[in-house]
C-alpha cells in the first residue's frame, strides 16, 4: 500500500474488513487499549465484536483497508463493547471491570445537533500520504448531508501530528481534561476536545 491515488472512500465497513479493521484499530489505539486489554489478541477479538459497520468510513487502497473513521451520534456508536465478548475472554467479573475502565475513560457523548468523531486510525504505510484529510473531509460530507452543524472529536497530547492535522482541517479547541494520573499507565496525560463549525 503506498499509492494515495489508488485510494477510494467508502461508507460502511463490510464484513470481510471487519477483522482487519479491529487489528488496525487496536494498534493505532495501542497505547489506551493495552493496559486495560493486556494482549493484542484479546483486544482484536473484543473490538471485532464492537464495530456497529454502519457508522464508518474507511479508506480502501488495493483491496486493503487503509484508514477508517468511525462516528458516533444520535446515541449510537461505531464502537459500543459487549460485556459477554469480555466475559469470554477474562471471564465475567473481571470482565465487567474492563469494560467499565473502558467506558469511564474513553466513551464521550456529543451534543445535540454535533456529530463525534470517534476515532480516525490510518494504516501505518499509509500516513502521511493524505489518507486521514480524505476521511476527515468524507466525514464532513456526511455530517452536512445528515444536517449536523458541527463535528467534534479529541486528541491526546502525546499525539502532536494528528493535532496538527486537526488544526489544519479547522478544528479549535475548547476544552482540555487533564489526568496527571494516566501518564504512567497509558502514556497520556491529557486530552483536548477540538470542534469543528460546518456552516
Amino acid at each position: 500500500m503506498n499509492s494515495v491515488g489508488q485510494v477510494e472512500i467508502r461508507r460502511g465497513l463490510p464484513e470481510l474488513y471487519r477483522r482487519h479493521a479491529a487489528e488496525l484499530y487496536y494498534e493505532g489505539f495501542r497505547q489506551k487499549f493495552e493496559p486495560i486489554l493486556n494482549s493484542p489478541e484479546q483486544g482484536v477479538a473484543i473490538l471485532e465484536e464492537a464495530f456497529d459497520p454502519e457508522l464508518a468510513i474507511i479508506a480502501v487502497c488495493q483491496a486493503q483497508l487503509a484508514g477508517i473513521a468511525g462516528l458516533q451520534y444520535s446515541g449510537h456508536d461505531f464502537v459500543s463493547f459487549r460485556t459477554s465478548a469480555f466475559a469470554r475472554q477474562y471471564g465475567w467479573l473481571r470482565g465487567l471491570f474492563k469494560v467499565l475502565l473502558l467506558y469511564f475513560f474513553f466513551v464521550e457523548r456529543g451534543s445535540k445537533g454535533e456529530l463525534a468523531i470517534e476515532s480516525i486510525v490510518v494504516h501505518p504505510a499509509m500516513r502521511g500520504q493524505g489518507i486521514g484529510t480524505r476521511l476527515l473531509k468524507a466525514v464532513f460530507e456526511f455530517a452536512r448531508a445528515k444536517g449536523f452543524g458541527s463535528a467534534r472529536l479529541e486528541v491526546v497530547d502525546t499525539n502532536p501530528d494528528a493535532r496538527r492535522l486537526y488544526e489544519r482541517m479547522g478544528f479549535v479547541a475548547t476544552a482540555t481534561h487533564r489526568h496527571p494520573y494516566l501518564r504512567r499507565m497509558m502514556g497520556f496525560s491529557a486530552v483536548t476536545t477540538m470542534v469543528k463549525e460546518l456552516g
